[in-house]
């Protein structure tokens, strides 16, 4: 936890013990979902935390969890990678953040669209890890849709196109 907290400025005094580190882990992913809704990027609503404690809306029907990406294929699997792909630039140009573990296992599909969820290691994108890690939300994405036989971009081509490239590649 500590190595993306370590170097965000928005946490300047962390207490270590496990304790402080939830605590904070807790505030860290409220602002970061805070920060995401702002810019429009599709993410559960936050509405409030308190100590280890997040409160968020909940995304699914009738008490039953929208399911994860893992779980379920969209309708349109290259419809959804390239919608995902948009989210991940709105994350990025938007809110200025790298989500830093984006999987088919923090990303459920709600109404045949991407929801990114868990977003506490998130980091922003003057953090020193933000590059590599936006490298690796990347490769992640086209190994997933890879296997869906989807035909998937060039990863520095997204990786450029993410940080603001003006070619139209979604």
């Amino acid at each position: 936890m500590l190595k993306y907290i370590e170097g965000d400025p928005r946490f300047k005094r962390v207490r270590r013990d496990p304790r402080g580190l939830i605590y904070t882990w807790t505030r860290k992913e409220f602002k970061n979902l805070k920060r995401a809704e702002e810019a429009g990027v599709n993410v559960p609503k936050p509405h409030s935390f308190y100590r280890n404690i997040l409160v968020m809306g909940f995304i699914g029907h009738d008490g039953v969890p929208a399911p994860l990406l893992r779980e379920a294929t969209p309708g349109d699997p290259e419809a959804f990678y390239r919608r995902l792909l948009r989210e991940v630039r709105l994350l990025y140009t938007g809110a200025g953040l790298v989500h830093g573990d984006l999987s088919e296992y923090n990303i459920m599909i709600w109404e045949e669209e991407p929801v990114i969820f868990d977003i506490s290691q998130a980091v922003l994108l003057d953090h020193p890890l933000s590059n590599q890690l936006l490298r690796r939300d990347l490769d992640n994405i086209n190994a997933y849709f890879s296997e869906l036989g989807v035909e998937v971009l060039d990863v520095e081509e997204i990786e450029r196109w993410v940080r603001g490239g003006a070619e139209d590649l979604c």
